[in-house]
Formats: structure tokens, C-alpha cells, sequence
């Protein structure tokens, strides 16, 4: 007996020391054990995990339903190992998930398996980073090849222009300067197109701070009220709003965006009417900030409701399409969400929900009990 209980004590020390998340279910789909990683990555503090089935954890915590769902097909399957990436909405944000599982054989004779052993780490900050990694190497090769051409371009224009333009007859000097005004123009257009997508592609230099968000909305919309030709610009702000822990340039450019999305999808026949909204909200132990920003346009075709945040996705003639992809970056980025719904009558609304500081606070407290109790 004596030697069982020093093994088992010797295991927990070693899953107590483990960075990755490690449950054990029973074949009823109860959790057996769970070391503490487990509850930290989930966003669960000190909560306990043990002896709780996982419909119950998913019942309580809806943020992790997406985990639950995506593991239960695996658990009732026949596979013995597996793999899956899940995205939750967790503590710390947006989170993404590398699952790994495995089956336990039975312990009587004929038995099938007793359970399962399921080990998961916080992927997040690797796939951002290969993925900006990846943007950021197309956008040099890209900006590299695309804009060495332009300047001899625009510069060989302007010197036609120059060198011709007060030579010729009025009517031959008329289409001259129309062409090399195109050109000129048009190579203006592109240089501004590579810009964007280095812009879309770069890595971030965020420097974050405790930012209110009511007060970055009103300072953003207060710039286009000023602005000539801007309909009505309503907000909404719920007072006392949490904070939120961002860098304050790369929101109001999320805000820019949005504002400019929202009066361009105005038709050209009326005036622009857009409405602003904030709230907190709170999944189980998660608080977030949302940000509203509403349009009277003419809504997003259906077809492209769920990839209009793709790069070069876009309802405009005009413009590079990469607007709400870099919306969506830099939201990302925060460890937020973004989406777009049609409204009901006209319409559309895009929604973004942050993770408050007071999250960013409890995942640093979190962390620090764990390290005491190591």
C-alpha cells in the first residue's frame, strides 16, 4: 500500500508540474483527474474538475461547449488515438486548442477500455505567429516585385507630360495629359494597394494598455462628424464600461474602418445613418467588452457572410478588400472576436467582443496560484 501511494503521489507531482492541460474521463464521461494546467488553460482558476461529467462543465461554462462537442464523437468512438484543434472563447480571449487523445485499455479480463487521457495545450500564440510569419514573408516578396515597376512608371509619365506637353496642339496636348494623368493616377492606386497588404501583413508592434473604450469611440467619431458629408452618427455607450487591455492606435484603427465600411455601404441617394453601440457581458467566469457599430445599407449577400473578413472578400467595386481582414487581425491579435450579422429589416452590424483587463487580471492571478502551489 505503502508503495501505490508514494506512485500516486509521484504522478501527481509530475502532472501538478506539466505545462499541458491533462484530463482523464471514465467511460461515463466523467472527469477522473485533472491537474492543475488543465484548469488554467481552460479558464477555470481553481475550480475543481474531478468527478464533474463534461456535459455538466459545458453547462456551466458555455464558453467551453465548442471543447466539449468537438471531444465527445472522439470519446465515443473506437479510435485509441487522436488529435484535434478546437477554438474556444476562453479566459484570455480567443484560444486555440491542440487536442491529443488517447484510449485506456480495461482492467478485467475481456474488457473494452476504462477511459481515456487527453492532453492540450494553448496553441494560440504559435498559429498566430506562424501566420504572421507567413503574411509578412508574401508581403515583402509581393511589395518587392509589385513596386519596383511603379516608379519608373509614374516617373517616366511625369517626364513625358514634362518634356511633350507644351509642344503639341491643343487637342493632341488634351489627350496626352489625360493618359499620363491616368497613369500617374492608377500607379498611385496600386502603390497604396501594396501598402495595405504590407500593413495586413506586418507583425505587431502592440503596445497595450489599460484603454476605455467609450471614450476612444467618442474621440474617433467626434474626427468624422467633422468631416464633410457624414450623415448621422448615433452612440450608444453603456456607462461604466470595463476596460480593456489593447493597444488604443491599432483599435481606432479597427474603429476608422468600421466608421468608413459603414458609410460607404450607404447608397449614394441618402444620407448615412450609422449607430454605435458598447456593452459588458459575461460567460460564466469571463467578462468581455462588445463594440456594435451598425450600418442602413444594404446588408452582405449570404453567400459571404462567413468569409467577408477574408482578405480580398469585399461587397464594393472600389477599394483593396482587406479592410475587415485587418479588422479582424488586429481584433485577433487582442484576443477578441469579430462578426458580421444582417439585420432584420436593413442592414448590417458587426460585433466585436474583448476580453476586459479584469480577464487579463484573473488569468495573471491564476497563474501566479499555480506557481505557489508548485
Amino acid at each position: 500500500r505503502d508503495e501505490v501511494d508514494a506512485q500516486r503521489g509521484y504522478l501527481a507531482a509530475v502532472l501538478g508540474r506539466l505545462s499541458s492541460g491533462v484530463l482523464t474521463i471514465d467511460v461515463d464521461g466523467h472527469v477522473r483527474t485533472a491537474n492543475p494546467s488543465a484548469a488554467l488553460i481552460l479558464g477555470l482558476g481553481t475550480e475543481p474538475l474531478a468527478g464533474r461529467a463534461l456535459g455538466d462543465v459545458a453547462a456551466h461554462h458555455t464558453e467551453l461547449a465548442p471543447l466539449v462537442e468537438a471531444l465527445e464523437p472522439h470519446l465515443a468512438g473506437s479510435e485509441s488515438d487522436w488529435q484535434a484543434e478546437v477554438i474556444v472563447f476562453g479566459i484570455g480571449g480567443r484560444q486555440v486548442l491542440m487536442c491529443r487523445g488517447t484510449t485506456l485499455p480495461g482492467t478485467g479480463t475481456g474488457a473494452g477500455h476504462s477511459g481515456h487521457v487527453i492532453v492540450f495545450d494553448d496553441i494560440t500564440a504559435l498559429v498566430q505567429a506562424q501566420r504572421n510569419a507567413a503574411w509578412g514573408e508574401a508581403a515583402r516578396r509581393l511589395a518587392h516585385e509589385i513596386k519596383n515597376p511603379l516608379t519608373p512608371i509614374q516617373l517616366s509619365a511625369e517626364r513625358l507630360r514634362h518634356k511633350y506637353l507644351h509642344t503639341m496642339n491643343a487637342a493632341d496636348a488634351d489627350v496626352l495629359d489625360r493618359l499620363t494623368h491616368t497613369i500617374v493616377q492608377q500607379v498611385e492606386t496600386m502603390k497604396g494597394m501594396v501598402n495595405t497588404f504590407s500593413e495586413y501583413a506586418r507583425a505587431p508592434r502592440m503596445e497595450q494598455q489599460p484603454v476605455d473604450v467609450n471614450t476612444l469611440i467618442e474621440e474617433v467619431v467626434d474626427l468624422f462628424r467633422s468631416m464633410k458629408g457624414v450623415g448621422a452618427i448615433d452612440l450608444d455607450l453603456e456607462p461604466g464600461m470595463l476596460r480593456v487591455h489593447a493597444d488604443p492606435n491599432r483599435l481606432r484603427q479597427v474603429l476608422n474602418n468600421l466608421i468608413k465600411n459603414a458609410l460607404e455601404a450607404t447608397p449614394p441617394v441618402r444620407a448615412a445613418h450609422i449607430r454605435i453601440a458598447t456593452r459588458c457581458g459575461q460567460e460564466a467566469n469571463a467578462r468581455y467588452v462588445e463594440i456594435c457599430v451598425e450600418d442602413e445599407g444594404e446588408g452582405v449577400p449570404q453567400a459571404l457572410t462567413a468569409s467577408i473578413f477574408d482578405p480580398y472578400v469585399t461587397t464594393k467595386t472600389r477599394g483593396t478588400g482587406l479592410g475587415l481582414a485587418i479588422v479582424r487581425k488586429i481584433i485577433e491579435e487582442h484576443g477578441g472576436v469579430v462578426w458580421l450579422e444582417n439585420k432584420s429589416d436593413t442592414g448590417a452590424r458587426i460585433i466585436i467582443r474583448l476580453p476586459s483587463s479584469t480577464r487579463v487580471a484573473l488569468a495573471e492571478h491564476v497563474r501566479n496560484l499555480q506557481k505557489d502551489a508548485v
